[in-house]
Formats: structure tokens, sequence, C-alpha cells
């Protein structure tokens, strides 16, 4: 049963306790305040001119002022939930005082004007601190289902005063109402109570301070309205909420001054009145529960903003053109339908991407003075227009008709800020989990640095400057420089290593000074620095100094002997460059890699010893060969250096290498790239060469590459051509490549939830099976990712995913929101239910068996469908499920398995044989 009313009603499990909870007592505050609408309305006008309402919209706005006023400055000493209680403990005694005095002294003129005005405070307090409370209880997520819900029990409510209000109007007259209402507001108070205890309380982090915060900002109209005017988006809210009272208060007006014009009676006007809010709340409640979730999942909050406004528009219209009580009635009519139901829900929803901080001091302020501020402006205009003017009821409608015109203007305004700041809240987020996740080096160096230079641990420091060679620093922090005056050798070796990497020539005097360093290996180094930087004679220094080691003297007089000028002698520093290429073994490794460096700084005349050094046996050889290639731009060396992507030690050097030859070798790596006969790893390396290049060519390369089997390779190629567009937006994609290559990455995970269910994994669960399929299906959600950012790079999609792969809940509603906003139609009807933390496995099937018009329909045909996958990764699952399930009859796939180039694919279908040799044929 429970199930088929969270059906009925849009709701995901978890969600009907407290929509019931905070339903009840929304009910209860909208039924009071509708009786008390009644009520007032039918004892003002039996004793009043309708054209004096204008006066008592004025004295409301002004009372509501003072009474928030005092009500905030009172929610700073208290309680959240002690406020929320005693209020409503407050109006059920207020509404007793009122039934004695309307009983027993209506002869006094002020008892129904004063009522009146009660009752619209109420009217601000009341459903504002019941919709507050479910703020705090609820995501944004979570209130785009539930509010439909909450927004129904106060139609529910407002549609059983009706009833309750004719009923009793006719059987114990007007005043007895006043009675109901005290009952009413005194069950809600013990409700209130309820939804506290129910613990959800704490998520709007409003359970222990008072006044609902542990924030201890200033609370008062004042703040709140600095605080209003300081943001874009909050003014958004207030102007939507301001005009649109303002206009439904205008078309209030016009329905009671007809309504007193045809039926004159008090009574019968209670009854009519009553019947009216019994039929038009009916139709609301109707289009609440069965239309508002579904219409604001379909079209969106930015849709439903204006909706209200154009049907006002039209009803006005109506009114203006026939001036009958059947025209205000359809105007009221369709006004209070939608006011109470989708309108409602929607100006709530607003609040949401809001931080609760903000949200408490402000709320408060939009809803009761800015709400109150619209009516007290529209009995501003019912004096002028009606009460000075005597324009009848029908004309006002031409100032209805000019007022609606700013209220959707408002509304496009509101959208707009709607979605920023959904995307900063999502943005700040993502710049919070990089900032955890990186380390700002440069900075947090320097810090440790400049800390205690002359009495911090060594090894500290030189885990810090290894941070520098790490990231591949080429700009020296001026800390480092004084880090050669350090006490401990190591450093101060370490420091002019740095120095000579990122060419700092103006630490020249500086080294000079250190070779005369007590230390060798401090002498060697700045030895190094010198004849590469500070152009001095290594023999002269050598002849002064004395001691230094024999490859950093040869690799000096190699570096003197190539300088251009009187001493260049390129035969001679040929000779000790061959005969420090040729030294082999473990002794001769620091001359070869000396020669590896120094080859890309010397004139390019030393071919053949650079080739020898790209074929060296030593990893750091070779590496610096390959560097010294790419400084030099040896073209014919390039085929040398693709061979050298393969090795996973020598890809980061040679794909760094490659991006200095520019577009020249765009179409090698084209072939590289497409050649299934070279192996995967040194295909996977292309993208970042191609990222390095960042010419249009290497787009056009990427983009034409985008559907390769491999995933990893094409979530490398896809990866590359985001960093590539960021770096050069000018770049033109083909757009119809990149829908088509989303939609077949969108149809391939919904395939992927297909196998999922089917062989009956779950994803969260331990199983080897289940983890890889997840990490699988991630990966492809990254990949969807990187791809919509391609099509819509101004619409910060990055964050959005971020933002979802957060285990805050607050967090991933709002990304999921932003999406729901910002996607086309098509498209969002297509991924958001991929997203959406509350739609299950087998929910996710049964989308795809609608979108890829194929099923799975056993374990067997999920498992090959696996196997069959051009992804060693994916293959590997489905080999490993194999084993697994004991399914004999995919055998022969495993054997094809063993076949493959993939070391892990061959191993887990070599265990899976093993494994089947032990199970029996899956029937």
């Amino acid at each position: 049963m429970k199930r088929w009313i969270e059906r009925a009603l849009n709701i995901r499990p978890g969600d009907l306790g407290r929509g019931v909870l905070l339903s009840s007592c929304l009910f209860l505050v909208m039924c009071s305040y509708k009786i008390g609408g009644v009520a007032g309305n039918a004892l003002f006008l039996s004793r009043f001119q309708a054209r004096q309402l204008g006066y008592v919209q004025i004295a409301c706005t002004v009372l509501v002022m003072l009474v928030v006023a005092g009500y905030m400055l009172i929610a700073r000493r208290v309680l959240l939930r002690d406020l929320l209680v005693g209020s409503m403990m407050f109006f059920s005694t207020t509404w007793a005082l009122f039934w004695g005095l309307a009983h027993y002294y209506s002869h006094l003129i002020w008892v129904f004007p004063a009522f009146y005005i009660w009752v619209k405070v109420f009217g601000v307090l009341g459903a504002t601190q019941i919709w507050t409370l479910a703020n705090y209880v609820l995501t944004t997520r979570e209130a785009k289902r539930v509010f439909g819900m909450v927004g129904g029990a106060a139609i529910a409510g407002a549609i059983f005063s009706g009833l309750l209000a004719k009923t009793m109007a006719k059987r114990f007259g007007t005043e007895s109402l006043l009675l109901a209402m005290t009952l009413f507001v005194l069950i809600c108070a013990g409700l209130i109570i309820a939804v506290w205890r129910s613990g959800r309380a704490s998520v709007g982090d409003a359970q222990e301070a008072p006044g609902g915060s542990a924030d201890t900002t200033e609370r008062n109209p004042l703040a709140s309205m600095r605080l209003l005017f300081s943001s874009p988006y909050l003014r958004a809210i207030a102007a939507v909420i301001c005009i649109g009272s303002l206009v439904t208060t205008l078309t209030d007006w016009q329905f009671l001054a007809i309504g007193q014009q045809v039926l004159v009676k008090k009574d019968v006007m209670a009854i009519f009145f009553g019947n009216f809010n019994f039929y038009t709340f009916t139709l609301g409640l109707l289009f609440q529960l069965l239309l508002t979730a579904r219409f604001l999942r379909r079209f969106g909050i930015g849709t439903a903003l204006f909706v209200l406004p154009v049907i006002v528009f039209l009803g006005s219209t109506g009114l203006l053109v026939l001036g009958t009580l059947a025209s205000a009635v359809a105007l009221k009519g369709g006004d209070q339908t939608l006011r109470y139901s989708l309108d409602k829900s929607t100006a709530e929803l607003l609040y949401l991407p809001i931080s609760a901080r903000v949200k408490l001091q402000v709320k408060w302020f939009i809803d009761t003075v800015i709400w109150r501020l619209g009516d007290g402006l529209s009995g501003l205009i019912v004096l002028i227009f009606a009460t000075w003017l005597h324009l009848p009821a029908r004309q006002i409608s031409w100032v209805v008709l000019v007022l609606v015109g700013g209220w959707l203007v408002a509304a496009s305004v509101a959208r707009r800020q709607y979605v920023a700041t959904l995307r900063e809240s999502i943005s700040q987020h993502r710049l919070d989990v990089e900032n955890a996740s990186t380390p700002v080096l440069d900075r947090s160096t320097a810090e440790l640095l400049a800390t205690n230079l002359s009495t911090s641990d060594p090894k500290d420091i030189l885990y810090a400057l290894s941070l520098f060679e790490v990231e591949q620093q080429r700009a020296a922090h001026p800390v480092i420089r004084a880090l050669l005056s350090h006490s401990a050798p190591e450093v101060r070796q370490k420091a002019i290593a740095i120095l000579s990497s990122a060419g700092d020539k103006a630490a020249v005097p500086e080294v000079q000074q250190l070779l005369r360093d007590p230390e060798l290996g401090v002498r060697t180094e700045a030895l190094l620095f010198l004849s590469h930087h500070g152009h001095v004679d290594p023999l002269t220094a050598i002849e002064q100094l004395g001691d230094f080691p024999d490859f950093s003297v040869r690799s000096a007089v190699v570096a003197f002997l190539a300088q251009p000028g009187e001493a260049q002698n390129l035969e001679a520093a040929r000779n000790i460059l061959d005969s420090m290429v040729n030294e082999a073994g473990e002794e001769g490794l620091r001359n070869r890699v000396e020669a590896s460096r120094l080859l890309g700084e010397l004139p390019d005349c030393f071919d053949p010893l650079l080739s020898k050094l790209l074929a060296d046996s030593d990893t750091q050889v070779v590496c610096e060969a390959i560097r010294s290639v790419g400084i030099l731009r040896k073209r014919r060396l390039v085929p040398e250096l693709l061979d050298r992507l393969a090795d996973h030690k020598l890809a980061p050097a040679a794909a760094q290498a490659l991006g200095n030859f520019g577009d020249s070798i765009v179409g090698g790596l084209r072939d590289h790239l497409c050649d299934p006969s070279i192996p995967i790893q040194a295909r996977r390396e292309i993208p970042s060469v191609l990222v390095a290049l960042g010419t249009p060519s290497a787009a056009s390369v990427l983009l034409d590459n985008l559907l390769e089997g491999d995933t990893t390779l094409r979530f490398r190629t896809i990866a590359a051509l985001n960093k590539l567009c960021r770096m050069n937006p000018q770049i033109e994609l083909d757009v119809q490549m990149l829908e088509t290559v989303l939609a077949a990455e969108i149809l391939g995970h919904y395939r992927s939830y297909q196998i999922l269910a089917t062989i009956g994994a779950i994803p969260d669960s331990v199983d080897p099976l289940a983890r890889a399929l997840k990490e699988s299906m991630q990966q492809e959600i990254e990949r969807i990712f990187r791809l919509l950012n391609l099509l819509h790079p101004h619409l910060d999609l990055h964050s959005a995913y971020v933002g979802l792969q957060s285990t805050s809940v607050a967090v991933h509603d709002n990304a999921l929101e932003f999406l729901d906003n910002v996607l086309k139609s098509q498209m969002r009807d297509m991924l958001v239910p991929l997203l959406d933390s509350k739609i299950t496995v087998a929910e996710r099937a049964q989308l795809a068996q609608r979108l890829v018009h194929t099923n799975i329909e056993s374990q067997e045909q999920a498992v090959a469908e696996l196997v069959a996958s051009e992804d060693p990764w994916l293959k590997s699952c489905g080999a490993y499920a194999i084993g697994t399930l004991g399914i004999k009859s995919l055998e022969d796939q495993l054997d094809r398995c063993l076949n493959e180039s993939d070391p892990l694919l061959r191993e887990t279908a070599r265990a899976a044989k093993l494994r089947l040799q032990g199970n029996p044929a899956k029937a």
C-alpha cells in the first residue's frame, strides 16, 4: 500500500514520512488562513465598502513590518523549534480572543478591520514557517518530488476550508469559523514538534542555535534588506514575489468588489466565498497532485515561473472586455488554482540553491515584508484609482495588464539568476575539491623554505625542492637562491641543480663563489652551472681550484669548446663527447647521462652520438636523449620517438619531445594513431602529443578518432580535445560528429545497465565483477561529460560532473538541478535518469530497453555482450564472469581471449578456464 501511494504521488521511498508530517502542518495552517479569509471578507464587507479595503491593505503592510521586526528580534534569542511552536500557540490564542470579540462585542467598529488585518499577518507568518521548515528538511531533488505533495496538502486545506466555511456559516453563523481556526492552529503546533523529532531538521544546521542557526549574524529587517540588495538573485526573487503579490491582490480586490455588488448580504457572501474556495482549490489540488511534479520535471522552473502571469493576463483581458461576475470568477479561479499549486512550489524551489545561513535571514524578509509590500502597493493603487478617481473594478484591469508585463520581466531575470546561482554553487564545490586534492606547490614550497632556512631540517627542504623537479618547474623561486648559502651541502647542491634547470642567470655571481665550496658535489654542480650559463672557461677554473670529478670536467670542457667564439673547437668537443657516450657500464652512467643532456644545449652537429644514446640500455640516459631530440627538433628521429611511446617509462619524455615539432609531424601522428598494428600502449600516448601541438590540424586528428574501440584511448582522445579547445577556443569542431559520439556513449551506458541488471550484480557490493563494471561505467559517465563540455563549453559542465560525484546529497542534487535547467529537453530526458541517485538499476534497465530497442534476456547473453566488446577491460570483466558464473557455453570465447595482446585479459581468461574445470555446465 505504501509503495502504491509513493508511485501515485510520484515520490521515492523515504519521502513519504517527511512529506506526510509537513503536509499535515501546511494543511492545517492553510485551512485556518482560508477560513479566516472567508470570515474576514464577509465580516468586513458586511459593514464597509470594497473601496475601503485599500486602507486596510496599507495597514496590513505596516503591521506586518512591525510584527516581522519583533519576530526577528525574538528569533535571535529562541530556538527555531520553540519559535515555530510558540508562534502557533500565540495565534491560536488570538483566534479565541477574536471569536469572543466578534460574538459579544461586534458593535465595536474596529473589531472586523482588526480581524481582517490579523488574518493577513497570520497568512504571512504561518505558511512561511512551514515552508521554511520544509526547506531545512529537504534537498533540491527531494523538494522537487515532495513539494508537490506538500503544496497539495495546502490546497487540500483550502478545499476543506471552503466546505467547512460554507457549512458552519450556514448553520452557526460566520463568527463560528473563528473557533475552528483556534483548534486547527493548536493541532499544528503539536505536529511541528513531531517534524522536529524526526531528526531531519539538522539538514539546515538549525537544530542547536537560537533562531535556527549557529551563525551569529545579526538578523533584523535592515540587515536582511542589505543582504537582499547585495545579491542579484535575491533581488530577482523579491521582485517576482512582490509584483506577484501586487497583481494577485488587485485581482482579489476586483473579485470582492464585483461580488459585493451582486451578493450584498454577509452570510450569502460567506457561503459564496466558501463555495468558490472549495471548487477552485479542488481544481488546484488535482493540478498539484497530478501535474505539478511532472510539469516541473518536464519543463523546469524557468517555464513554470511564466505560467501564472500568462493566466492572469488572459483573465484580466476577459474581465476588461466582459465585466461580469462570471469573468471575475474565471480570473480569480485561474489565479487561485495555480497560485497555491504550481506557482507556490516554483517560488519555494527558487530558495533551494541559497545557503542555509542566507536563506534563514532573507527568506523570512521576502515572504513577509516583501510579500505584504505588494499588498500595500495594491491598497495604494485601489485608493488612487477606485476611491479617488472612482474607476470601476472592471477598469482596474488596465493597471493589472501593465503590472503583468513587469512580472514577466522579473520572472525572466529570476530564471537566469537561478541557473547562475546553481552554477556558482557547484563551481565553488569543484574549486574546493580541486584545492583539497591538488597541492599548490609554488606557495607551499616557498612557505616551507622561507619559514626558517637556517634551522629547518635539510630532509624537509630537499623534499620541498624535489617537488619543483617533479612538477618540472622552469621558474626558480627567489627563495631558492637563498639556499645557496645553506649549511647543509646537499641542500646547496640541489639548489644549484634547480637553478641550472630553470636557466636562472641572475644567480651566476653567487654560484661562482661556490666553486670554492669545501664539498666536492657542490663544486661539481657549480662548475656545470657556470659552464652552461656563465661562459666560464672550465680549464682555467680547474687549474685554479683543483679537484673535480671527471664527468663534470669533461662536460664543462665540451660546453666551453662548443660555444660560438674564438675558443670554439667542435672537433675536440666531438672527441670528448664520443668518449663520454662510449663509456660503458655503471661507472660510465653519469658520463652518458651528462652527454645526453648536453647534446640538447650544443650546436646541432652530433647526430650519430644522439642516435646511439637513444638506443642506450639505461632509461635515464634515453630520457635525457629524448629531451635533447625535442629541443633540437630532429625530424629524422621522430619515428624513434614514436617507438618509445610504447614504453611507459619513456612515454612522458617522448610525448613532451614530440610536442616541440609542431604541425610537421601531425600526418605521422595520425597514421600512428589509426594503425591497429601499432602497440596500443603507444597509440594511447598520441593524444597528449597532439595537445602539446595545440593546432587546428591536431584537433582534426583527435576529432576523427573519437569513436576508437579501446575505451582508454577514446577517453584520452576526448580529454585531449577538451584541453586543446580550452587552450585554443577558436578551434572549430564538427558538432554533428560530437553529437553522434555522445549519443553512442549514452546508449552504451544504458546498455551497461541492461548487462548489470541481467547479471544481477549490485554496483556497491564487494564482488569483483560488480566493482569492475562500476568502474567501467564511471569512465563512461566521465566521457559523456567531457563530450558535453565540448558541445557546451560555456555551461561549466565540469563543475556539474564534480558535484555529481559528491557524497553530499545537497551538492549532488544542486548539480542535477543545474543540468535539469541548462540541457535541452531531449538530452535532459536521456541523461538525467542515468545520474539521479534515486533511480534504481532496474528502472534504468527498463529505460534502456526503450532506448536501445534490444533486450538482454539471460546472464549468458549479458556476459557474451561483455566478451564481445572491443575494450580489453570489458572483455576481462566478461572473462571473469564466465568463470565465476560457470558458463560453459562461452568457453570458446575464453580461448580467443588467450590470444589477445592485453596481459590482464589473458591472465583473467586463463584463471576463468581453470575455474570452469571445477564447475558444471550452466543450464
